[in-house]
């Protein structure tokens, strides 16, 4: 007859801690792939990267293939932080029962467009062959710029999405 040796303590914590790690990134993954968040993110990143890559291209006289990869780059990170960043800005929201006033929008737009700038000075710098001094005026005319944008969109999407899908935002905060 075999005697069962016991595990020590210290394993069994150690799978506990790696089934939380796992049970942790699991739900952030749910919240990144959201239909919702990806409906959000893409509308928003596809308008602006056509104003980004027709402007930047007539003001800089710059082939289109460069300004619209700029765009596409700058898009890619931008979606990635638009998820992340309107899930949690949801959740303050939610959590202080704020609506979604002018001045609640315009923090809206500040903060996304804030965290953005740090890293898109670099791509900007490298793609459009400039200094990153330049780069960074530029972003931040461009940051400007798509405040305005952000701020105009995020209004329209609210209203769109209240009208056609009312329930939308409350099944996306659980």
């Amino acid at each position: 007859m075999s005697k069962k040796l016991k595990e020590p303590d210290w394993i069994n914590q150690n799978y506990k801690n790696k089934m939380h790690i796992i049970q942790v990134i699991i739900e952030y993954l749910k919240m990144l792939i959201s239909k919702r968040r990806l409906i959000h993110a893409i509308s928003y990143e596809g308008i602006l990267l056509v104003i980004i890559a027709i402007a930047l291209s007539f003001i800089f006289d710059m082939p289109m293939e460069v300004t619209g990869t700029l765009g596409v780059f700058m898009a890619v990170v931008s979606v990635f932080w638009n998820m992340i960043f309107n899930h949690y800005f949801e959740k303050v929201e939610h959590k202080f029962n704020w609506e979604r006033t002018v001045p609640v929008r315009i923090l809206h737009a500040i903060g996304f467009e804030g965290g953005l700038l740090i890293a898109t000075v670099p791509m900007i710098a490298y793609m459009m062959q400039m200094t990153v001094i330049d780069a960074f005026i530029l972003d931040i005319g461009l940051t400007l710029c798509i405040l305005v944008y952000t701020f105009i969109f995020q209004w329209c999407y609210d209203h769109i999405e209240d009208k056609f899908f009312p329930n939308a935002k409350a099944a996306s905060l659980h």
